[in-house]
């Protein structure tokens, strides 16, 4: 099961990089007028979409993506879709906004993976300076304290007041938000994995052989603590995840038209459970979280 979460881990970070590659309405290569050009997919090029394959002549010819849509603005010359279900042309419908679902959904996989991806790097550089800090000095103990009053915090609670407090918005507020706790709760599980590796014969006979009390931390104790760091940087990621899903949902992550599995299903919510919308976007979050949290359960 691990393989499999591993390589669903690795497909979404690969969709999520090649997201204009695999959703745009601009073309990969265009040949026009007897010049040919590259990558169109990533500049903000006009015309495009049905316009674009209007103004093609008998001789010029274009490689698009395979889902030839724009996930943030429709383009086209011909009757907006609202709310379509899945056909040949919208292969999962259309949202309320007439846009394509499936690109909107791929488009999603970036937000999604961008904010687990600096969330749990993130919590982790902070959760490994915070824990060198309590092993290091003798405020350790006061810092423990304070990690366990801000692991306490709801991440999507927390991000909820900040934004109403300060009027804060974007992915980085969030990223921030929901690292902090997770930094918190992983600096506690460190600062104990470092005393115990402190104890070790091994760390004893670096400090016998003159090693500083920082190398010793960083050179010997640290590395013996890299599996549980392993696990709990997936967590962090997998409730990354869940957090940035939920707060679309609610209309508290990444602003508009930014695209989001949990706007999705807000989407869904708010047009009669339209399936479209709720069964694909319901499935990456499940997949998504499940494929991390795996990876966080320890090896037996």
């Amino acid at each position: 099961m691990r393989r499999l979460a591993a390589w669903i881990a690795i497909a979404l970070v690969a969709i999520a990089v090649l997201a204009d590659f695999l959703a745009a309405d601009r073309p990969l290569v265009l040949h026009d007028d007897g010049a040919t050009s590259w990558l169109l997919n990533l500049h903000d090029a006009e015309p495009r979409g049905d316009r674009l394959r209007a103004t093609l002549g008998p001789d010029d010819w274009a490689i698009w993506p395979p889902l030839a849509h724009d996930p943030v603005e429709v383009r086209t010359d011909h009757e907006l879709a609202i709310l379509e279900a899945p056909s040949r042309r919208h292969v999962l419908g259309t949202d309320d906004r007439g846009r394509d679902v499936a690109a909107r959904l791929i488009h999603g996989t970036r937000t999604s993976a961008t904010i687990a991806v600096a969330t749990a790097a993130l919590a982790l550089a902070l959760a490994i300076v915070l824990a060198l800090a309590a092993v290091r000095f003798r405020a350790g103990r006061a810092i423990l304290v304070a990690c366990d009053a801000v692991a306490a915090a709801p991440p999507v609670l927390t991000v909820i007041a900040a934004q109403g407090l300060t009027g804060a918005r974007g992915l980085l507020p969030v990223i921030l938000l929901i690292a902090l706790p997770r930094a918190a709760d992983t600096a506690r599980l460190l600062a104990a994995e470092l005393r115990r590796a402190l104890a070790l014969p091994f760390t004893e006979a670096a400090r016998a052989a003159g090693a500083s009390p920082l190398r010793v931390l960083v050179r010997h104790a640290l590395p013996q603590a890299a599996p549980m760091l392993a696990a709990t940087t997936a967590l962090t990621a997998a409730t990354a995840v869940l957090s940035e899903a939920s707060l679309a949902f609610l209309g508290a992550a990444a602003p508009a038209p930014t695209p989001s599995w949990g706007e999705l299903l807000a989407q869904a919510t708010a047009n009669d459970l339209r399936w479209w919308l709720a069964v694909p976007a319901g499935l990456a979050i499940t997949i998504a979280t499940w494929a991390l949290l795996t990876l966080a359960r320890p090896r037996r």
